[in-house]
């Protein structure tokens, strides 16, 4: 009986314990384990799912600037560029002097367009963490895509020097190298990144194009094939080497490659127009038709291709089709014409502005803007010809109108700085100039102006600070010398010069 009574007791206490147990709140994660569990995420590219972990993460802890960061670069990696750009400009708030945060938010800027800011930023994380050789392998890319390749090889040659064992330091700078056309050092470069990364598929593919472009097939298709090996469903390399195989006339190899790159990239539109191509040389007309037809779409610029089409077309009797794609490709003909009359403009138009016929080169710059009016340089060289000759109203729509097409770009907003100084407009022509000094800290002539504009506002000690700091960069500049002497003047008597 006694047995009894105790085993019923020690049942009651063994449930009563459950149910407390089971009434204990669960710890919810703290913001620093829901980072790293948002790291984590990231790392295995589950993008969607990092960013709401990074967003759960900041409901506890809203300015901390790591997790900003670590937001901010998930939704870039997502493509959401905007959503990146604003968390990555808190984090930068939060911590200036970051270097890897500087870092991530040029990468943002460059993603969305705005490539000038992002070398300035860069070029300030480099200097913030100089023997970082991923910051100046960043630094020398985004100077690549800047068009300034000879700074980008110096900075990229500087990586590989700090990271010698680091694949992507050689693979930067062999396509640093590729695009200057020095095939034997880049070939160099690419083969030591294949060796220290010998499962890296994106550094086969890179050196196989190498050597297709340098007319060796038969390098070219064994990297193609080991890439192969490392990622079997690569559609990149499926495609580079059916086009390879396609330029060698073997039909049916290559169209069974083009097929399993579409299979892993329907939107390729290299990989359809390579299938179409192949189609049509089968004369199977319709079929051609219609892969020709999606590749135009993907690749709307492409004037051979739109004239494959319109044969395809004609030749399976769809002649309406076939007079719309010819229509086309002679208007993309046209446009290309016409950019090329521009170019030879803005040229003419940049001697004359030399030689101070400011008339003429006017009107060819009218004529380029008129031919290609998106193209930034045309605006711009218009809006000098226009500030030349005081048309200051004309040279600021110009100059903003560049603006608009090339984000950022210091030149640009430092003669729309002097425009806007000239219009008597002293404020907009300060936050102006002091945008351009963000781009470009090394701008003398720009400290000088912005100066002009600080006086004119009445602020005179920023005044002369800007132009001891373009004291520091020309010593020897009379000009500012003077006006600095102008400003410490009692009463400032005298007028500053821009």
């Amino acid at each position: 009986m006694t047995g009894i009574v105790r085993s019923c007791f020690f049942c009651c206490l063994f449930g009563f314990q459950s149910d407390a147990i089971a009434q204990v709140p669960k710890i919810a994660p703290s913001a620093a384990e829901l980072q790293k569990q948002g790291l984590d995420l990231t790392d295995e590219g589950r993008y969607p799912q990092a960013i709401a972990v990074f967003r759960r993460a900041l409901e506890r802890a809203p300015n901390d600037p790591e997790i900003l960061n670590d937001l901010g670069v998930a939704l870039r990696k997502q493509g959401d560029t905007a959503a990146s750009l604003n968390a990555l400009d808190a984090a930068v708030r939060l911590r200036p002097a970051d270097a890897r945060m500087l870092s991530n938010l040029a990468l943002t800027l460059s993603a969305i367009g705005r490539i000038n800011r992002a070398v300035s930023i860069m070029r300030s994380a480099c200097a913030l963490m100089p023997a970082d050789g991923v910051i100046r392998r960043n630094l020398g890319a985004l100077l690549s895509e800047a068009g300034e390749d000879d700074q980008a090889q110096q900075q990229l040659e500087k990586a590989v020097e700090l990271a010698p064992s680091d694949a992507e330091n050689h693979q930067s700078l062999g396509r640093v190298l590729a695009k200057k056309r020095r095939i034997t050092q880049a070939l160099a470069e690419y083969s030591t990144a294949a060796r220290l990364a010998p499962t890296s598929p994106g550094i086969e593919l890179e050196l196989g194009e190498l050597y297709a472009a340098s007319h060796d097939p038969v390098r070219a298709m064994d990297r193609y094939d080991t890439c192969l090996r490392i990622d079997p469903q690569n559609a990149k390399c499926h495609q580079a080497r059916g086009l390879l195989l396609l330029a060698g006339d073997d039909l049916a190899s290559a169209a069974a490659e083009l097929q399993k790159a579409l299979a892993s990239n329907p939107e390729s539109g290299e990989a359809h127009r390579g299938l179409g191509l192949i189609l049509r040389k089968q004369n199977k007309l319709p079929e051609a038709a219609s892969e020709l037809r999606k590749a135009a779409a993907l690749l709307p610029n492409d004037v051979p291709l739109h004239y494959m089409l319109a044969q395809a077309l004609q030749k399976a009797g769809r002649a309406p089709e076939a007079a719309q794609q010819i229509q086309l490709a002679q208007q993309l003909e046209q446009r290309q014409k016409d950019a090329s009359v521009a170019t030879a403009d803005i040229n003419l138009a940049g001697e004359l502005l030399r030689k101070d016929e400011l008339v003429e080169a006017e009107v060819k710059l009218r004529e380029a803007v008129s031919l290609a009016p998106r193209d930034p340089l045309a605006h711009y060289h218009c809006g000098l010809a226009f500030l030349l000759q005081n048309k200051v109203q004309d040279a600021i729509a110009e100059f903003r109108t560049t603006l608009e097409l090339r984000p950022d770009d210091a030149d640009t907003l430092y003669y729309l700085g002097r425009a806007l100084l000239q219009a008597k407009q002293p404020v907009e022509a300060a936050e102006t100039l002091h945008h351009a000094l963000e781009i470009n800290p090394a701008d003398a002539h720009a400290r000088n102006v912005l100066a002009v504009a600080l006086a004119r506002i009445k602020d005179f000690s920023s005044a002369a600070a800007e132009l001891r700091r373009a004291l520091s960069l020309e010593p020897d500049s009379r000009l500012y010398r003077e006006n600095l002497t102008c400003l410490e003047q009692p009463m400032h008597a005298c007028e500053l010069v821009p």
